[in-house]
């Protein structure tokens, strides 16, 4: 209310992830990387179907400085969601970390479980590719989870 009052703009950010030293706050992939490194093998909380569109740290960073270099090109009512308009399933993810681990000679097994997402429950959002006319992501789930691995790597080798 307040930020369409004062004609301000409304940003959607999308599954948001890079680094994370606290790990306290971690998510999916900090989560299943920093699992990796302290107990090897894991089972993961759900089967692994769910899909989420992931969004490295850097662009979005890069995304909110296109929005405010253009901020007058927008208007309020614009649907400028931040993401990187690509589904990956949490069994993807699992799999990503789980070539990063052997690629330091480590074999780590992230094993589905047996419960179904219950914070979605299958369903999907859409993103709205509005803000694709002025910014698109640059980094991959591949080349996002390479970067968060080889940084929080450190913490343990």
């Amino acid at each position: 209310f307040y930020t369409t009052a004062l004609r301000g703009l409304i940003v959607k950010f999308w599954n948001v992830y890079g680094i994370e030293k606290d790990y306290e706050k971690s998510h999916v992939i900090t989560d299943f990387i920093r699992k990796g490194f302290e107990e090897g093998d894991f089972e993961m909380m759900t089967d692994g179907t769910e899909e989420r569109q992931f969004l490295y740290a850097e662009d979005c960073c890069e995304g909110l400085e296109i929005i405010m270099n253009h901020y007058t090109d927008f208007k309020t009512e614009d649907p400028l969601h931040i993401t990187s308009f690509n589904s990956t399933s949490i069994k993807q993810i699992a799999e990503i970390i789980q070539g990063q681990f052997r690629l330091i000679g480590k074999e780590v097994n992230i094993k589905p479980g047996l419960a179904k997402d219950s914070v979605q429950m299958d369903k999907r959002n859409e993103a709205n590719n509005y803000i694709m006319n002025w910014w698109l992501p640059k980094t991959t789930i591949d080349q996002g989870i390479a970067k968060v691995f080889n940084e929080m790597k450190n913490d343990w080798i």
